[in-house]
């Protein structure tokens, strides 16, 4: 039996964004690549693979709609294509896992092409895309106000190269991606209702500051309020304060005040308005920085609009209001305003939800660690309307369920289209893994439950009376079936 040495997991080769239109004449190829990473590739490999994209796009055109072309397997590496607006096309290429084995003496290395589900490395793909869109708007739009195309090629290109050099970096492990990573579903917190009404009443704040449009709140990485936004924009807003206000808040790095609230909040007090720097920021005087408050773009009406984005941290709630960019820039008296407004109110809630979630967690400690077996029972209960989650998968540990599982998850997961939900408004399904894995998925008034046994002895009826009793038992918050 050949001999395992070495596993080579799947890892990132290259990430590029090209527009032929950008490259029609004859010697102007290099044009039509707006972002390549990694940037240390010659120039002539960069044009080669963009020729290659577009000689495949073309190709299976010929047979399908041009959209229809999303992902090229090889031996080696996996290539998957996603155009979000007409022209822009970005690519994604995976190197496929490896297992080096020793054969008579002789390295023999096996590629594990099947082991990547195209559907969870689209939708980082996708989220690629969008949060870009979030932060900087459409890529058609940007620069619109430059009439020399040559000049708005330049000024996008430079804009993608600032973004995604800082955005590939907190790029989550691509071999820990998974369903949830998939249907870009974020959690909510649940809370008893006195607490759940104080956190919806920040939703008011707009009657008492008309200049704000909409307010979200979290509590650590947990959605206490996602307001009216889209899903998607929900999402791309919760992955943005995570990488960029809590994560860097835990590491002490770039986090800081906002330098136009510097001078109005003093350090003994515990909230405050923060906005973590991104690239090109921090080079200006203050009071540029003071003028120039984050902007965000989210869908409104299919029609992508802007909004000032302001961040309140309170303890461990973080507050994101929404102003409308098309007014002046808020001054430094709303900041005062809000901030004399809201931290005492914030405040007190932090402290109270930290004190219902203490006592919530005395005694749920045995069975937090029982799920965390492998061969625990898990589940996974999806909202496709609001994209809410409700889950015991232990994402970040080595217990987690195998890859093949994760796999097949993803194959039976329905994605969130109007098509896909009307010609399927219910089902249920079973399925076992050769490595002794039960599966088990109801779909059901646009909801999606999965429940994931390790049972090599169970039988049919005994996965079905299983999973009953897991939905029974875990289902029965309202609220996860109202939203």
């Amino acid at each position: 039996m050949a001999k395992l040495l070495q596993r080579v997991e799947i890892n990132l080769r290259s990430f590029y964004i090209f527009n032929s239109s950008f490259g029609e004449r004859e010697g102007e190829e290099h044009k039509k690549v707006l972002y390549y990473h990694p940037n240390d590739i010659e120039l002539n490999t960069k044009i080669k693979d963009v020729g290659l994209s577009e000689a495949i796009i073309r190709f299976t055109g010929t047979f399908t709609s041009e959209d229809d072309c999303q992902a090229l397997h090889t031996q080696k590496t996996t290539q998957l294509f996603y155009q979000p607006e007409n022209g822009f096309w970005l690519m994604l290429v995976l190197n496929v896992p490896k297992e080096v084995r020793l054969k008579e003496g002789v390295e023999v290395a096996d590629y594990r092409g099947a082991e990547i589900p195209d559907r969870i490395y689209r939708a980082t793909l996708r989220q690629c895309y969008q949060m870009f869109r979030f932060l900087n708007g459409t890529l058609a739009s940007f620069g619109s106000e430059e009439s020399n195309p040559d000049k708005r090629r330049e000024l996008l290109a430079q804009q993608l190269q600032g973004f995604y050099e800082k955005y590939l970096l907190t790029l989550k492990d691509l071999s820990h991606c998974d369903i949830i990573d998939m249907l870009h579903s974020v959690q909510y917190l649940p809370l008893d209702k006195s607490l759940f009404l104080r956190a919806q009443n920040f939703r008011m704040l707009s009657e008492t500051f008309p200049a704000i449009k909409e307010t979200i709140m979290l509590y650590q990485e947990q959605i206490l309020c996602g307001g009216k936004l889209l899903p998607e924009d929900l999402y791309c807003l919760h992955s943005y304060v995570v990488q960029n206000v809590l994560k860097q808040e835990e590491g002490s790095s770039t986090l800081a005040l906002s330098p136009s609230l510097k001078r109005s909040i003093s350090e003994s007090q515990v909230g405050g308005f923060v906005r973590s720097q991104q690239a090109g920021e921090g080079d200006g005087s203050e009071q540029e920085a003071e003028e120039s408050p984050l902007k965000a773009y989210v869908t409104v009406e299919k029609q992508v609009k802007t909004y000032y984005l302001l961040i309140y941290r309170a303890l461990h709630i973080t507050l994101c209001l929404f102003l409308d960019a098309e007014q002046p820039p808020p001054k430094q008296e709303l900041y005062d305003e809000l901030h004399a407004y809201m931290a005492p109110q914030l405040t007190s809630l932090a402290r109270d939800i930290a004190s219902e979630l203490n006592k919530a967690a005395v005694g749920a400690t045995s069975q937090e660690s029982a799920s965390n077996i492998e061969s625990a029972p898990k589940y996974l209960f999806i909202n496709e309307q609001s994209l809410q989650h409700h889950t015991n998968l232990a994402r970040h540990m080595p217990q987690g369920i195998p890859r093949n599982v994760l796999s097949i998850i993803s194959d039976l997961a329905n994605p969130s289209g109007e098509s896909e939900i009307e010609s399927a408004s219910a089902e249920e399904l079973q399925v076992k893994t050769t490595n002794d894995y039960w599966i088990v998925k109801r779909r059901c008034n646009f909801r999606q439950y999965y429940v994931i046994l390790c049972n090599s002895k169970s039988t049919l009826l005994d996965v079905t009376q299983e999973a009953r009793r897991i939905f029974e038992q875990e289902l029965t918050d309202d609220v996860f079936f109202d939203k």
